[in-house]
């Protein structure tokens, strides 16, 4: 029996909380750097940006993810746009390294939502690409602060690492969430199939009810065990079922098979006209032979099998019972 997998929505909103103190950490780091190198106008941008998600940071932790999740658009609209200004700031010094942080928008959004989001999305990342090649060309030179060789390699440095790390961490996640989903997945087929062989066990428990009340009221009305020639072949013909079924019911309800069965209600008959001193009136060969039996070593041999005693037996208990 597997154990219960995690909720989806508990896990995806740890994915939120746990993002929140990895951009802050990571924000704190470069804006830091920034600040330590006076890199202008980075130092401001992104020391605003770490401020902004620490005050958001309550966010992921009260709300539930349902409440959460459309907040998240929201949010990769404000990640793409704060990530575009350095896009362009990093392309007019010739640094591709940067375009890094655009990848893990995709990825992210494939934790968050479908097939075709992702597609949209990964869309509106390479608009955002392709237009920071037409808009650098248009920046006056000399509109940024120039950077050294060394504070460019630190950065790409910084950027290389971090990004593949984010990328790791989505992709860490989503591996998790498709596990989890094919976990319920399993389940609910499980849970459905159990349901599912519950209801047919129960369908087929009120078949068989049905089917031994229709058996019990036919050998009441009809009397059917009178006939010596009377088989379950009959009985399943009268009753519109099969053979295999009839005898199943039988067993299963009366723990005997259908020809023990049978002899019960013809013993039960005998002893019902013993019990009316039949056999004072008539032979008990007329008695066993209306009551279905053909021979009497068949009749005595059944009887002694169902009581315990002969049926001279029986009768002589009758009459020391009645004096």
């Amino acid at each position: 029996m597997h154990s219960k997998p995690p909720e989806l929505d508990t896990v995806l909103k740890e994915v939120c909380i746990r993002y929140f103190y990895a951009i802050i950490i990571v924000t704190a780091f470069f804006s830091t750097y920034y600040w330590y190198e006076g890199i202008k106008p980075l130092n401001y941008i992104v020391g605003i940006c770490m401020i902004v998600h620490i005050l958001l940071f309550f966010i992921p932790y009260k709300l539930s993810y349902k409440a959460l999740k459309p907040l998240i658009s929201v949010y990769l609209v404000y990640n793409s746009v704060f990530l575009y200004i350095q896009i362009i700031f990093f392309w007019s010094f010739g640094q591709i390294t940067v375009f890094m942080w655009y990848t893990i928008i995709p990825v992210a959004v494939m934790v968050f939502f479908n097939r075709k989001t992702v597609v949209l999305w990964s869309v509106y990342v390479l608009v955002l690409i392709c237009s920071a090649f037409i808009v650098v060309p248009f920046i006056p030179e000399g509109y940024y602060q120039k950077l050294t060789d060394n504070q460019l390699m630190v950065i790409n440095i910084m950027t290389i690492v971090l990004s593949i790390s984010f990328i790791m961490f989505f992709i860490y996640y989503l591996n998790k969430i498709n596990l989890i989903k094919e976990l319920q997945s399993r389940q609910y087929k499980e849970d459905f199939e159990i349901k599912e062989e519950e209801e047919i066990k129960e369908a087929e428990n009120i078949k068989f009810e049905n089917l031994y009340n229709e058996i019990l009221n036919y050998f009441s009305e009809k009397r059917p065990y009178c006939n010596p020639d009377f088989t379950i072949v009959q009985l399943a013909e009268d009753l519109n079922t099969n053979v295999k079924y009839v005898s199943r019911v039988i067993k299963t309800k009366e723990s005997v098979n259908f020809s023990v069965f049978l002899n019960i209600y013809r013993i039960n008959l005998i002893k019902e006209l013993i019990a009316k001193d039949y056999h004072d009136k008539y032979t008990i060969g007329y008695i066993y032979i209306i009551a279905g039996f053909r021979h009497q070593s068949t009749f005595n041999k059944v009887f002694k099998e169902i009581e315990g005693i002969t049926p001279s037996e029986y009768i002589k208990r009758g009459r020391i019972k009645k004096y």
